[in-house]
């Protein structure tokens, strides 16, 4: 590894974790060895797990997991969490920076997402490219209003438009939706769902974030590859094909933001 990398990485851990202890967050410095929880391992297939003296014990694979258990392990009276460091995976090491936030109002999660991208814009000179957004919760409202079998749920992650419109007709709304280009997609979903709560939070989103100049896209088959989320997700990109921050909800009262070292283009 050159060592300006090097210097990059430590340069943005200290900027980034004196910007989450001004704005009040909580930082933690966990071991990277923890006793092993099956959730980790559901959620992340790749955990490494080893046994000491009969008990199970895991490396840590990701930061909102060992947040999680140790939050709720703990009861900790504290909400807001940031913290920085390696994550194993596949065997290989990476270093993650990021935020918890527990049982926060749309506002604060609104502050946390504009937090990150000022961050980003203000403090690097970066420009961000587009913002895709989703909730699961949307797909739902299509499935219970049109009274749909649950298995267009998998077709739509699919994105099996072939099949949709086999099973659904050419002039069906939800079929019209996914067949849309995405850019259209809120319009679309906003004439069916615009008084649904999460329309409006992402509604609220889309014009909080209007100065950043960035692509807004909707994206009902869009889904995070960390199966705890449930709930509001998005990813925002530089001009990068991996997204620099990604986050959403997860635990129905939760929510997480991540910063991509690795490959989001930012270092």
């Amino acid at each position: 590894m050159k060592n300006d990398l090097i210097i990059r990485r430590l340069k943005f851990a200290q900027d980034y974790t004196q910007l989450l202890a001004d704005e009040n967050y909580q930082l933690v410095d966990m071991n990277m060895v923890e006793p092993f929880n099956i959730d980790d391992k559901r959620h992340h297939s790749s955990t490494i797990i080893f046994e000491r003296n009969e008990q199970l014990f895991s490396i840590r694979s990701d930061w909102t997991r060992s947040l999680l258990n140790y939050s709720e392990d703990y009861h900790l009276s504290q909400r807001f969490f940031g913290y920085f460091g390696p994550v194993v995976r596949n065997y290989k090491t990476f270093h993650q920076a990021g935020v918890e936030l527990y049982v926060p109002t749309d506002e604060e999660i609104l502050a946390s997402i504009d937090m990150h991208l000022s961050f980003v814009t203000e403090g690097y000179g970066e420009k961000f490219h587009s913002i895709v957004v989703n909730d699961d919760t949307l797909l739902d409202l299509y499935i219970d209003k049109y009274d749909l079998d649950s298995g267009i749920r998998n077709l739509v992650h699919e994105k099996n438009l072939s099949e949709l419109r086999k099973q659904l007709g050419q002039t069906h709304p939800l079929y019209t939706l996914l067949s849309a280009k995405v850019s259209d997609q809120i319009d679309l979903v906003n004439a069916e769902f615009g008084d649904s709560d999460i329309m409006r939070f992402i509604d609220r989103l889309k014009q909080a974030l209007e100065d950043y100049g960035m692509k807004f896209i909707l994206d009902l088959s869009f889904r995070s590859p960390q199966s705890y989320y449930n709930g509001f997700y998005f990813q925002a990109f530089l001009d990068h094909d991996y997204p620099l921050l990604s986050g959403g909800e997860y635990n129905s009262s939760a929510f997480g933001i991540a910063v991509n070292l690795s490959n989001g283009g930012l270092l």
